[in-house]
């Protein structure tokens, strides 16, 4: 398992057709450098920090390459329905086993703070839960 400081020179030279990026920061610099001749990254957060990551557009369009963004609470306020429909079917999905979704973590609500360090410093793979009531 790599931890945050291996990653990303555990990589080498490999390049990245489609990145998905919800740390920021540094890793969101370290992704675009990785990122290949008409790759794409897709940005949907900031877990590690709000530090901002300025791209020029020239850049990536030199390289054919491409940034999309994707934030699901603006969504919530601009389009609840079109927000809540996506959900409804990606649901669905799981639930009829087209979509398996690996738990990896499993913590109590008492333990979050342990659970957000975990993800933060990169021993949890897969999905993390975190067991309420």
């Amino acid at each position: 398992m790599l931890t945050c400081d291996e990653f990303p020179a555990a990589l080498g030279e490999e390049s990245f057709d489609v990145i998905l990026d919800p740390i920021g920061g540094q890793a969101r610099i370290a992704n675009l450098a990785r990122l290949a001749a008409h790759g794409r990254i897709v940005v949907y957060g900031n877990i590690a920090t709000f530090e901002p990551v300025t791209v020029s557009a020239n850049d990536l369009l030199m390289r054919g390459q491409s940034l999309l963004t994707y934030n699901s609470n603006l969504a919530s306020q601009t389009r609840p329905q079109r927000l809540a429909d996506s959900a409804a079917r990606a649901l669905a999905l799981v639930a009829d086993g087209s979509v398996r979704i690996d738990i990896t973590a499993e913590y109590e609500l008492s333990d979050v703070e342990t659970a957000i360090a975990d993800l933060a410093g990169g021993q949890t793979r897969g999905k993390s839960i975190i067991r309420v009531g």
